[in-house]
């Protein structure tokens, strides 16, 4: 009966760790997706106000 005991204890911890992994796993995925998002915001806004300061400054010869 110990035996017993102790594969139900081992299988919580293992289930545990899986979870753990799956979550790690998928935080890490959304983190990874939203940064990307960001950095292409940024790049492009930064982009849009170079080219219009570019036709602003070049429309004035």
């Amino acid at each position: 009966m110990a035996s017993s005991s102790g594969r139900s204890l081992l299988a919580t911890i293992v289930g545990w760790i899986i979870v753990a992994l799956i979550v790690w796993f998928f935080f890490g995925w959304i983190l990874g997706t939203l940064r990307f998002i960001l950095r292409i915001v940024i790049i492009l806004v930064v982009i849009g106000a170079l080219a219009s300061l570019y036709f602003k400054l070049r429309g004035d010869d």
